[in-house]
């Protein structure tokens, strides 16, 4: 169970729920390789993000839902050196 406060001072609470699914070989083998590719840490990272975009693609919070669901994921990269050196040129005084 994760918790965080709001902005009214309220204390959020996250809970998670683990699932199994069976895929054909085939089918996890595609989905490993374009996880890959596309530069998901995980096939777990890819397979939630998949479901984010079907869930939320009509919300009309733009993009809330997704980015709050997201910022745990983002945030593995986001404190990498090579994001960093990615991003540097566009760093004042770097």
């Amino acid at each position: 169970m994760e918790k965080s406060l709001n902005k009214q001072g309220y204390i959020n609470v996250h809970m998670s729920t683990q699932i199994s699914i069976k895929l054909s070989d085939k089918m996890y083998k595609s989905a490993k390789q374009f996880a890959d590719k596309k530069g998901f840490d995980s096939l777990q990272d890819f397979i939630r993000e998949t479901l984010r975009e079907k869930l939320f693609e009509g919300e009309s919070l733009s993009g809330k839902n997704t980015a709050l669901a997201s910022q745990k994921s983002l945030a593995k990269n986001w404190l990498k050196k090579e994001e960093d050196e990615a991003w540097k040129h566009l760093q004042k005084g770097k």
